[in-house]
């Protein structure tokens, strides 16, 4: 579980980078076509939605690698408690 929590922060953080750029259009009104130049906004501002989301998204994927790791350490910890217990009970005459 350790290992899978890394593998997603590390993940997360390196498609972080890449979302970043999502957030503005690189496109003018002028550039997304003159046939099109009313329906700009709403392009704008879908294409600002989806980076929102995918930052969200990343930022979430963080979180939830955090927790993964962390219920990886407490199960890592329970198991050798439980181990250190049989090998002790086994251990008395």
């Amino acid at each position: 579980m350790s290992f899978s929590g890394r593998a997603i922060t590390t993940a997360a953080e390196d498609a972080r980078g890449d979302v970043e750029d999502l957030r503005q259009t690189g496109l003018s009104d002028v550039e997304f076509g003159t046939a099109h130049t009313e329906h700009f906004a709403d392009y704008s501002a879908a294409i600002e939605q989806l980076g929102a989301g995918a930052q969200a998204m990343c930022v979430n994927l963080t979180a939830f690698a955090g927790q993964l790791g962390g219920a990886g350490t407490s199960y890592a910890g329970t198991d050798l408690g439980s181990s250190q217990i049989i090998t002790a009970s086994g251990a008395q005459p």
